[in-house]
């Protein structure tokens, strides 16, 4: 009883700050209510930001364990088989999709926009309205793919199909499909399996017209080659 009071105290006050113009002092004196705040991010990290109906597309069999910290769950789109354990998603402008068989470890952070920054302002009073329509960019996290605890995606980063994120990775550009990429930032350290074996993979796994060509895996190959010389 006492937590549903709680919530519809804290859901009263949204409403209430979103529509009229409260004096600055009160709503200080509410952000440094240690209860209130406790209270609140609890309800959100654990229930609110948790509900499947707010998502712009979630499939039955996604798993979501909270705590979850997700802004604008409309541009959220989880196509299947999915898991999202103790992550972060911040997604104002742009979208965060994660293909069928796509997995994340605990600690997930995304990020699809960023700060814009005007000669003479400061970044904090630009409001959304104000940033170039290109600032945000989706994030896309292909099928199979998985990303390690503590992974942060930055805006605008594809992660191909069967790549493997190590932990506590940054991504700031795309990782090639069937690569395992690690480090701050992540780059490819080796392909996952041979070209044969990846054939063999999705012939188990896609319809035909899904699946990779031997001659697009000779070329992803031969792209990643030169530009990581290192690469195993």
């Amino acid at each position: 009883m006492i937590m549903k009071n709680y919530h519809h105290l804290v859901l009263s006050i949204i409403v209430l700050e979103n529509k009229i113009n409260i004096d600055m002092g009160f709503k200080q004196k509410i952000k440094r209510n240690f209860l209130f705040r406790g209270v609140y991010y609890l309800l959100r990290d654990y229930f609110l930001d948790c509900r499947r109906s707010r998502f712009g597309y979630i499939a039955e069999d996604v798993t979501l364990m909270p705590p979850l910290r997700i802004s604008n769950p409309e541009n959220v789109f989880l196509y299947g088989k999915n898991c999202l354990r103790n992550a972060d998603i911040m997604v104002t402008n742009a979208k965060f999709i994660m293909k069928p068989h796509a997995r994340a470890a605990e600690g997930l952070r995304v990020t699809t926009g960023n700060h814009h920054m005007v000669l003479g302002r400061f970044f904090s009073s630009i409001t959304e309205d104000e940033k170039p329509k290109n600032l945000d960019k989706d994030v896309v996290v292909e099928s199979d793919a998985w990303i390690g605890r503590n992974c942060s995606i930055m805006p605008g980063v594809t992660i191909g199909r069967g790549a493997t994120i190590g932990a506590c990775s940054l991504l700031t550009k795309d990782i090639p499909p069937y690569c395992v990429a690690v480090g701050v930032p992540a780059k490819p350290v080796k392909f996952k399996w041979t070209i044969d074996e990846i054939l063999y993979h999705e012939e188990q796994l896609y319809p035909a017209e899904e699946r990779y060509t031997r001659e697009q895996l000779e070329k992803i190959f031969a792209e990643v080659k030169e530009k990581y010389p290192n690469i195993k």
